[in-house]
Order: C-alpha cells, then sequence, then structure tokens
C-alpha cells in the first residue's frame, strides 16, 4: 500500500473520489493547479496535518516554558535534564537564532524570527511525513510549495519597499546610471526567479526523495528485502537539509533587501 502512494486519508471515501473539495464548490477544473500537478484532497489534508502537528508542539513547549518560569530561585533558567516539549522547542528556536545571527541584526532577527522558523518547522513536518507508512509528504506537489515560495517573495520585496524604497529601486538600477537599461532588467529577473527557483528545487528534491523511497518499499515487500535503516536515515537527512536551505535562502533574501547602512551601523 505504500508503495502505491496509499494515505490513510483515502480510506475516507470523500477524500479518494475527491469529493469533500467538490463539496464546497470546487470542482477538478477549479482546483489549484501548475502545469500537470493538481492539489488533490489528500495534499490539503497532509498540510493540515502537519499544521495541526506544529500547533500541539507549540502549545506543549508553552505549557512547558509556564511550568519552568514557575520555579523557585534559579532553577526557573536550568534545561531539563531529559528529553521535554521545553528541551525540543529550547534546541530548535536556538538552532534558528544561530543560523540568523550572522544575517541579521538582533532588531531583525526578533522581526523575522516567526517567519523563519515557522517555514522551516514547517517543510520539515511535511517532508518527514514521507517516511511513515501511509502519509503522504505535502512538500512533493508543487502548490504547497507555489504558497511559501510566494510568500517568501512578497516578504523579502516589502522588507526592502518599506524600509528604504528609494535604495532599493536603487539597488535594482545598478552602481552607475549608465547601466540602469542593462541592469534593472537582469536585477529584476533575478528577483523573479528567486520563488521559482525555491519552489523547483524542494518539490524536486522531495519527489526524487520520495520516489526513491517508494521503490525500496515496494522491493522490501515484493522480495522481503530488509529496509536498511540508513535509508530512513538518509529520508531524514534530506528532509532537514531542504527545509533548512528553504529557510535559509529566504532569511538570505531578506538580508539582501535590507538598507546596507542598517547593518553597517550595528
Amino acid at each position: 500500500m505504500f508503495a502505491s502512494g496509499f494515505s490513510w486519508f483515502r480510506l475516507i471515501p470523500a477524500v479518494d473520489h475527491d469529493e469533500l473539495l467538490k463539496s464546497m464548490g470546487w470542482d477538478s477544473h477549479s482546483l489549484p493547479q501548475w502545469g500537470h500537478e493538481v492539489a488533490n484532497t489528500t495534499v490539503y489534508l497532509h498540510a493540515w496535518l502537519t499544521v495541526f502537528v506544529l500547533i500541539a508542539i507549540a502549545i506543549a513547549g508553552r505549557m512547558a516554558l509556564e511550568r519552568a518560569k514557575s520555579r523557585q530561585g534559579i532553577e526557573k533558567y536550568f534545561s531539563d535534564d531529559r528529553l521535554t516539549p521545553l528541551t525540543v522547542v529550547e534546541v530548535f528556536a536556538t538552532g534558528i537564532r544561530s543560523m540568523l545571527k550572522d544575517l541579521l541584526d538582533e532588531r531583525d532577527i526578533r522581526a523575522y524570527f516567526p517567519l523563519i522558523a515557522g517555514l522551516f518547522a514547517y517543510i520539515f513536518c511535511c517532508n518527514i511525513q514521507g517516511i511513515f507508512p501511509g502519509f503522504l509528504p505535502p512538500t512533493d506537489n508543487i502548490n504547497t510549495n507555489v504558497g511559501m515560495a510566494l510568500t517568501a517573495f512578497l516578504i523579502f520585496n516589502f522588507v526592502g519597499l518599506s524600509r528604504d524604497a528609494g535604495g532599493y529601486i536603487k539597488h535594482l538600477m545598478g552602481p552607475v546610471w549608465w547601466l540602469i537599461i542593462l541592469m534593472f532588467p537582469i536585477e529584476v529577473i533575478s528577483l523573479l526567479i528567486r520563488p521559482i527557483s525555491l519552489t523547483i528545487r524542494l518539490t524536486a528534491n522531495m519527489f526524487g526523495d520520495h520516489q526513491v523511497f517508494t521503490i525500496i518499499s515496494q522491493m522490501v515487500m515484493d522480495y522481503w528485502i530488509p529496509l536498511p535503516v540508513g535509508l530512513l536515515v538518509l529520508a531524514m537527512l534530506v528532509s532537514f537539509i531542504q527545509a533548512f536551505v528553504f529557510s535559509l535562502l529566504t532569511a538570505i533574501y531578506i538580508n539582501l533587501s535590507l538598507p546596507h547602512h542598517e547593518h553597517e551601523a550595528h
């Protein structure tokens, strides 16, 4: 079942035939579509599953933080000596801040930390679904990734225009006025390519990773070949790397959109 792209959600008749979306007034022609990739009902359900899992982890982490803050004395600042929701969230937050500290100043880290951390966590949790039988990674469908890439595109352009619109546009025109006719189109095309590259990179890598994992799973069922642990580790590594690359590039694009004199002042 796993090798054929089986999803537990397919056991729901309305989901199996995409009747759930059609009942909301969306037919096969009105569903979001890019090229030949159509986002069917299972893609949306797996994506929403990721959202609910992340919300549950965030609530558990917040409750653990409140319990830690209620401790007496300096014990409230001590990390737990075992794996708990608090330690998971602390390690995650520390890792994201460490990634951002070489790109952004403290004010910008506080401003854009929720975006970068949210992208990383969401993409990783979407990716990692592919290693569990009966779950499919929403990120191997281009529709999921287009939304995130367009969000990143709008954010870093908004940052540049809101902080220093004149400087941002002047940067696109090049260092000297007589190169404007050449540099401006090149810079605009470069901006437009960024969300496309983010989308294609994530989709292609996750689609390829999922296909390899599916083929190996088929071999396991057909020939009773033990599933190597190394393959699971590799799948988790790919899931982590793709989430890291997407969020890191988003942070880099935000950094490039910021006025340079602000960072020189810091």
